[in-house]
């Protein structure tokens, strides 16, 4: 294979994924790692990550190192100059440095909805933020993590369906459907046992968060569940109160992460959004924030993003997603 190459990163605090492409919008191969948060892991951990989804995408290529322009990597945690000069710093003695561009993932997650750099990103994962980007200009609502905020995001779904089951378990009633199903997804049989699955777990905000689709499953037909749906939509809805004035009303909000990939989840937050915010559009990214990081590799090189480079990865995208899900 001849021409240059281009990567793009995208660490979540669930899983990173990586996938590699030309300029003309080809996308070759995927591959998947574990967690790459900063707040859950340390620099030593990203670097050994980074470095095995490269030489995956490589070895499934067929292509050298030499070959690829830049690796764009869109950590979370990585939003700050500081976090930013670690993970170079860790770098320092590798090949990778210099083709390396670390970024947010939020940078990633904007891009993979506006094709660009510029507009408003409304993340519901395994954290909550808003982002805004506009004449090299930022501004963010939320995204403190999950010690001091995060409210919003699968952890602070996952969180709250943890206490009701605690909380069931003071009170000696007895559990919900919804609740059985996560003593289940934890492997134990009783809720007090749940402290030390969650505490003693290598990473306990994937942990906590990963039972948040439990409770998406049960929104239907528990109202406790749908009470907890409700709290967390309520609390992203504020941090769209709170970012209000700053948003570009000429671009649409783009909304992006785990909880609104769930269809009843971003059905029954659009009706709340639109009633709240009339002047508002919302939508979903066709693409997602692993290929919006290798967009924003592209455009570090300059690289035109046309209307056919568009199409072209929209379509090798589709025939390699199902490598990861």
């Amino acid at each position: 294979m001849s021409g240059k190459l281009w990567i793009g990163i995208d660490g979540g605090g669930t899983k990173t994924t990586a996938v590699i492409g030309d300029e003309s919008g080809h996308l070759l191969a995927v591959a998947k790692g574990s967690s790459g948060n900063l707040t859950a892991i340390s620099t030593e951990q990203l670097y050994t990550l980074i470095n095995e989804l490269i030489n995956r995408l490589l070895i499934k290529t067929g292509v050298a190192f030499k070959d690829v322009e830049t690796v764009f990597a869109a950590m979370a945690g990585a939003d700050r100059q500081a976090e930013q000069q670690k993970i170079y710093d860790t770098f320092k003695q590798s090949p990778v440095l210099e083709k390396l561009k670390i970024q947010s993932d939020i940078h990633a997650a904007l891009a993979a909805g506006t094709w660009g750099r510029e507009g408003t990103l409304l993340i519901a994962g395994t954290g909550a933020i808003i982002f805004g980007y506009e004449q090299q200009k930022t501004f963010r609502v939320g995204g403190w993590g999950y010690l001091l905020g995060d409210e919003g995001s699968g952890y602070h779904l996952g969180k709250l369906a943890i206490r009701s089951v605690l909380k069931a378990h003071d009170d000696q009633v007895p559990l919900k459907p919804f609740q059985e199903k996560i003593l289940t997804h934890f492997n134990v049989l009783s809720p007090d046992q749940l402290i030390t699955k969650v505490y003693g777990s290598t990473n306990p905000v994937t942990a906590i968060s990963s039972v948040s689709r439990i409770v998406l499953d049960a929104f239907t037909e528990d109202l406790l569940a749908k009470s907890m749906v409700s709290a967390v939509q309520e609390a992203l809805l504020e941090l769209i109160e709170s970012a209000y004035s700053r948003i570009d009303r000429t671009k649409p909000v783009v909304l992006h992460g785990g909880l609104f990939l769930n269809n009843i989840f971003f059905e029954e937050f659009i009706v709340r959004f639109s009633s709240r915010f009339p002047d508002l559009i919302a939508l979903k990214p066709t693409i997602p924030g692993t290929v919006g990081a290798y967009l924003l590799a592209l455009h570090e090189s300059n690289k035109e993003v046309s209307d056919v480079v568009k199409q072209t990865i929209q379509q090798t995208w589709r025939l390699l997603e199902g490598e990861i899900t």
